[in-house]
């Protein structure tokens, strides 16, 4: 009972931690209400195996977002809630001629963090693998705008991790050590995105790319304990110190009134990680890295390239809505989950989707995406299909 009370304030702390932040920050005036932006958002991505004594999995989002531009410091503040992860911060607070920018937050996380709740291997859900995993985070961002499209960051996130089993969990399954992790990172991002600003308001989770946009980054995460973890099959056995680079492209290209192609494309590469750092990967939703037809997550890498292209298309050129077909896959490393890290794998799969706007300005945002995955070696009993659906509302 004591066990489950100290769990059931830590929950507690993580969801007011960032809440609190805005009530603590000095430096906010009298907003003037034009400068607040807000949206609620929702939605849910459902896999379906009926090879798999007809498996349905799913996991589903909702949150409230909003920003009030320029009232700290000439930089915006920012509140979000999304499911279980509550976040307030400043952003874009600009000084040395505006050549310099400092970002900082507050973030927590209940219960679902990294979606360790649910583990999947070769695409077979296993309860008794699933964990409770938590975390808070207090993150700092400085920006360095050296020419035109161009940003130097460095970043330095300090996060407090904790986990628990659930009802389902075996107790041969072992849990992480619960680790304080300083996560430094350097990163340079190209960006010439010629989208209009409202591409970027939160109640679209998938923007309509035209331009390109580049990034790179490399960093570390230092944690204070480290141990063996889950089954012993080596997988997760982390260091002190992890070690990851990354690299990622957004671009699209209009061509004419009707047609518009995007592309997204992602690489990493990790050493010494573990299923709490590594990516999320499969199901068309926007915080995964899309394998349609997967479950989400299917698949947890941290050695990877993939990508995802776009046909969009209007019935007229005049129409607010856009509808077409993506595909995306890609190599990743030990796709059975066994700890044959060494060892890679590739996954595929086909969406066709709407992308719908209502409204004046597009103030309702509806998104529905279909997915099929394609068969492949080491995934069990295909096919695998999957349907998202989201909707998303500017309030103000």
């Amino acid at each position: 009972m004591a066990q489950r009370l100290t769990e059931a304030r830590r929950l507690a702390v993580v969801l007011l931690i960032a809440a609190g932040v805005a009530a603590a920050e000095p430096a906010v005036g009298r907003a003037e209400p034009e400068k607040w932006h807000a949206a609620v958002l929702g939605g849910g991505e459902f896999n379906f195996v009926p090879q798999l004594n007809n498996q349905v999995t799913g996991h589903g989002w909702a949150g409230f977002d909003s920003v009030g531009k320029g009232i700290v410091g000439g930089g915006d503040l920012r509140l979000f809630y999304n499911t279980t992860k509550a976040h307030a911060g400043v952003e874009r607070i600009p000084f040395a001629d505006g050549k310099l920018a400092f970002f900082a937050f507050l973030e927590g996380e209940a219960v679902i963090s990294q979606l360790l709740n649910d583990y999947f291997q070769q695409g077979r859900r296993i309860q008794e693998y699933s964990i409770k995993a938590s975390y808070a985070l207090l993150h700092t961002k400085l920006q360095w705008y050296p020419g035109k499209h161009q940003t130097i960051e460095i970043l330095a996130p300090v996060r407090y991790w904790w986990f628990g089993d659930r009802k389902s969990t075996s107790p041969d399954f072992a849990l992480p050590a619960n680790t304080w992790v300083f996560e430094p990172r350097i990163g340079y991002n190209f960006w010439k995105i010629d989208s209009p600003g409202t591409e970027w308001e939160s109640h679209r989770v998938f923007p309509r790319i035209t331009g390109i946009a580049v990034a790179i980054g490399g960093g570390l995460d230092v944690r204070s304990d480290a141990q063996p973890w889950g089954i012993a099959d080596g997988r997760n056995d982390p260091g002190k110190v992890i070690y990851s680079v990354s690299q990622s492209l957004r671009a699209g290209w209009q061509l004419g009134g009707f047609v518009r192609l995007q592309l997204d494309q992602w690489g990493n590469y990790g050493w010494r990680q573990d299923d709490i750092t590594r990516q999320r990967i499969g199901g068309a939703s926007p915080y995964v890295i899309p394998v349609p037809g997967l479950p989400w997550p299917g698949l947890i890498s941290e050695r990877l390239f993939a990508g995802q292209l776009g046909v969009h298309l209007k019935a007229k050129e005049s129409s607010p809505h856009e509808f077409g077909l993506l595909v995306a896959g890609g190599a990743f490393n030990d796709v059975y989950r066994d700890g044959a890290l060494n060892t890679y794998g590739g996954a595929g799969g086909l969406t066709a989707f709407g992308d719908l706007r209502f409204g004046p300005s597009g103030r309702y945002q509806v998104n529905i995406r279909g997915s099929w995955g394609f068969p492949t070696a080491w995934l069990e009993g295909p096919p695998y299909v999957a349907l998202l659906a989201a909707l998303g509302v500017r309030i103000f």
